[in-house]
């Protein structure tokens, strides 16, 4: 029955506070800081329970965390000592103790908390055992994160990785832990398989994927299939965003039907109880697309499964003209046309699997504005409306050239079964991809040793012929650095960039002129760096400002965390800072003057400056 999805929900949010539930945070600091040898194993014979440890960690380094010898039931929840949530967490991985294994993302202090279970003080050590790994060799890194929902262990079931035909390593999830991630170190060249065991109970608590700089190179989905499931030679080209994910949407460039099918969720949740309107909040197996009409009239599409099956699907819009995925995505409110009745529902109801909107039949009015929502939210399997009202349709859409529309497809029974979609276009409306325009994906600079790296990547380039790299000092006075060739036409990511092995001492801005075949050329956003400068520890941009102030610092400066404090002295703003940079959101602010100081590991003071807000 159709109700199970909603139960299942319900069950899924049980599991999760039971899983992460945790004693409270008694921040009470056992000794001094310690630097764990690494590679190697560092012991601290006597954490107590409330009490925590801080650990000088380094960014790459996997770290393990274990109290397996200790006498009492524990639990281990790991924090950036700059502030924010948690990083890791464990409970019983080891008997009625803890192991958490962890990569690190930044370079600086981690508080590892010991608690008591029971959540009391507890004045019995507990042994905290440290291991330390440096990250493998290679030309780039896969990290390969197994998730466990239960947290009851995989059991039998595992992952196995073969380089270059070599023997299967095996890597598994131990009970007690919700994830782990591994570290494999790959060279350009190198043939990659992976192998999955799936003898272990509960499979559709099992998932993985692996990553490549935080983009999924292959993503398991639930329950993961079984055997040889995944082989490529590496060349250490971060892939662009999957499908499944709202940032990777395709664009739909014609009016002609497609079919599509996928086995998995994406890495990213981009549904949510603020946008999926009549969908579940959680994901199912899904793809994104983004649309745009080339002329207004009629838009209607039907969803039609490749066998019995129970589609549900979502339209969010219309955003303005020029609207990208990177500038929408995920959708900020509710959908404007949504159905996720069931499958037999459909069917009792209109003789088909199919759903959509815009039939003349099944959903009058035809054709709507999209200034009033429609949704079928979940059914039963028998159909609850009456007819003229059918289940698995709504109303068609009155569209508008130029307007940009996000559509998501899912199927909710997870069967792996695909789609075939289909569209009614009826007075004067077509749909083209050629409206929507280049697409920047990012555009990112980094300091890298006396040079800066600049890498930007594109999508759906229609006639771009050529980017033109400028950089300025603090004058804002820009001039041409490089020139980079277009591929000119492409509905596929484009990967680009440019070094600048000449920068400006201090402060560096950088922007991209990107140049279509007609002359015609917009700028890209601005990206600033700093070469150390010991005469400039600190700059502030924009200033004055006013809705975000980035703060810059050179990339050698030991700071952790940054500080906004108004004329009467109060601190507002209290952020934790991991790198060379930190971008503030001050539109709340009354206008004037403030100070921004920057902290150091210790909690010193290392560098201020003043910042006016317009």
């Amino acid at each position: 029955m159709r109700i199970l999805r909603k139960l299942s929900v319900l069950c899924c949010c049980c599991l999760a506070l039971v899983g992460w539930s945790q004693c409270a945070n008694n921040n009470v600091l056992t000794g001094a800081a310690i630097t764990p040898a690494c590679p190697g194993t560092t012991n601290v014979p006597c954490v107590q329970g409330g009490q925590y440890a801080l650990v000088n960690v380094v960014s790459g380094n996997t770290y393990t965390f274990s109290t397996c010898a200790a006498t009492f039931d524990t639990e281990i929840t790991l924090y950036n000592n700059a502030g924010g949530g948690s990083l890791g967490y464990s409970d019983d991985a080891c008997g009625l103790q803890s192991t958490v294994v962890w990569t690190a993302t930044f370079t600086g202090q981690l508080r590892v908390l010991v608690d008591a279970f029971p959540c009391l003080n507890n004045t019995t050590c507990a042994p905290l055992s440290i291991t330390c790994a440096a990250p493998p060799a290679g030309d780039c890194i896969y990290t390969l994160t197994l998730y466990d929902s239960f947290s009851d262990g995989w059991g039998t079931s595992f992952v196995g990785v073969s380089i270059n035909g070599g023997p299967f390593t095996n890597y598994t999830v131990p009970p007690g832990l919700p994830s782990v991630s591994f570290q494999i170190g790959v060279f350009i060249g190198n043939i990659v398989v992976l192998n999955y065991n799936n003898t272990g109970a509960f499979q559709t608590d099992n998932s993985y994927v692996l990553l490549l700089n935080g983009a999924a190179l292959f993503n398991s989905g639930t329950p993961p299939a079984p055997g040889l499931v995944f082989t490529s030679t590496v060349d250490c080209t971060q892939p662009p965003a999957a499908q499944e994910d709202c940032i990777g949407a395709m664009t739909i460039c014609s009016n002609t039907a497609f079919s599509n099918n996928t086995t998995n969720t994406g890495n990213i949740s981009d549904i949510s109880i603020a946008n999926s309107g009549c969908l579940d909040i959680v994901e199912y197996q899904g793809t994104w697309y983004v649309f745009s009409p080339s002329s207004s009239g009629n838009v209607g599409l039907s969803i039609a499964p490749l066998g019995p099956d129970d589609y549900d699907w979502a339209i969010w819009g219309p955003y303005p003209p020029g609207s990208t995925p990177a500038s929408i995505c995920p959708p900020a409110g509710p959908p404007i046309r949504c159905a996720a009745s069931s499958g037999p529902a459909t069917f009792g109801a209109t003789g088909s699997y199919a759903t959509g909107m815009g039939h003349a039949t099944y959903s009058p009015p035809q054709f709507a504005s999209t200034a009033v929502s429609y949704g079928i939210p979940a059914t039963l399997n028998v159909c609850p409306l009456v007819p003229p009202q059918y289940c698995g349709w709504v109303p068609g859409m009155q569209v508008t050239v130029g307007q940009v529309y996000l559509m998501y497809i899912s199927n909710w029974s997870q069967s792996s079964l695909g789609f075939s979609l289909g569209w009614t276009l009826q007075n004067g409306a077509s749909l083209d991809c050629t409206v929507l325009p280049i697409e920047l994906l990012s555009f990112d600079a980094a300091v890298n040793g006396p040079a800066v790296d600049l890498h930007w990547s594109t999508a759906h380039e229609q006639n771009n012929d050529r980017f033109v790299v400028e950089r300025s000092g603090e004058n804002n006075d820009f001039s041409e650095i490089g020139e980079v060739d277009a591929v000119g036409n492409s509905q596929t990511t484009t990967h680009y960039g440019l070094v600048d092995r000449t920068p400006l001492p201090g402060v560096n801005h950088y922007r991209l002129r990107q140049v279509d075949d007609d002359g015609q050329w917009e700028h890209s956003p601005v990206r600033t760096v700093m070469l150390s400068n010991d005469a400039e520890s600190i700059h502030l941009f924009p200033n004055p400002g006013h809705d975000e102030l980035e703060i810059l610092v050179a990339k050698d400066r030991m700071v952790t965390g940054a500080q906004l404090i108004d004329p009467t002295g109060r601190v507002i703003l209290d952020e934790p800072m991991t790198g060379d940079r930190l971008v503030l959101n001050t539109g709340g602010l009354p206008c004037g003057l403030y100070a921004v100081r920057l902290i150091a590991v210790q909690g010193q003071e290392v560098a201020a400056a003043r910042w006016v807000k317009q």
